[in-house]
């Protein structure tokens, strides 16, 4: 009775083994050779903060426009990808510095920046923001910096808030090399430099605003006449968040938890190349007034 019990069953576990097998090799073959991939923990929908320890450091003083702190991966395997976070108006690295451990405890690089003042203009802090990247890649050759011979100085992307985002539209056009664009209630109306309208950019690009949003800074349709500006054919894709304003990006569930989930699967994506996330940039069960994407990956 045992035995024919047996017998009767192993049909159906060689079923489920090969099935198991079968998705392992998809996920295996799924991510490119070049790309960035790490298998210690499955691509998903993640908010907060990820499997890996992390720590932070200053960089060097006069290194960069106005300071900066430099969030990374101890346990993670290099090389790692980098962002640079631009400032909103008047806002200094304590409103944001929540997606710095957010990122470097998932195997990304993340450095929080302030600017030379707060109350710079949008074109300023594409330059200053554009310095900062440049800082970041002699940190990977820079004798005693912890990120030595650790960075992929070809996977940097930009990001910012409100006129950080607007310098960040402007870097992503103009920043050779440049790998991803991440926007937060950008801001583009006192731009003087016609590359924040987005029609030069070529790089995959995210767009994040409120619905509620009103403000001179970040209202006003601003994100949303970016994302229809960038050309056809770049990988694309705009959150307007039903239910919150201007102030509410500071960390990866400060509008949603979809904020954090879309940014991170985004980056894994499309800046270290992991293209196994591609399936998370789906549009949010709850909290959204408009969803657009083009040419993400099936």
């Amino acid at each position: 009775m045992k035995r024919k019990l047996v017998q009767n069953l192993l049909p159906t576990l060689g079923v489920l083994l090969g099935g198991l097998l079968a998705a392992t090799a998809v996920q295996a073959q799924g991510c490119p050779s070049d790309a960035i991939c790490r298998d210690e923990y499955s691509p998903g929908n993640y908010s907060d903060n990820g499997p890996y320890d992390y720590d932070s450091y200053t960089m060097p003083y006069l290194s960069t426009p106005g300071g900066a702190t430099v969030y990374y991966p101890t346990d993670a395997a290099p090389p790692y990808s980098l962002l640079v976070f631009t400032p909103p108006y008047t806002g200094t690295q304590p409103w944001y510095r929540d997606w710095g451990p957010f990122f470097a405890s998932h195997g990304i690089v993340m450095v929080t920046m302030d600017t030379r003042t707060t109350l710079d203009s949008v074109d300023s802090r594409a330059r200053q923001q554009q310095d900062v990247l440049d800082a970041m890649k002699g940190e990977n050759t820079r004798f005693g910096s912890p990120l030595r011979g650790q960075l992929d100085t070809s996977r940097f992307g930009a990001t910012g808030w409100s006129m950080g985002g607007g310098a960040t539209w402007i870097s992503s056009a103009e920043y050779s090399g440049l790998k991803t664009a991440m926007s937060f209630a950008g801001h583009n109306l006192t731009a003087v430099d016609s590359d924040s309208s987005g029609r030069n950019t070529r790089i995959p690009t995210i767009l994040f605003n409120g619905a509620l949003d009103t403000t001179y800074l970040g209202g006003l349709g601003q994100s949303d006449g970016v994302y229809r500006n960038i050309p056809w054919g770049v990988p694309k894709l705009f959150y307007e968040v039903s239910n919150v304003g201007h102030f509410d990006w500071g960390g990866p569930e400060d509008a949603n938890r979809y904020v954090g989930q879309l940014a991170l699967a985004f980056q894994k994506t499309f800046l270290d190349g992991d293209t196994r996330w591609a399936q998370y940039l789906d549009r949010p069960p709850f909290y959204v007034a408009t969803f657009e994407s083009a040419n993400i990956p099936d």
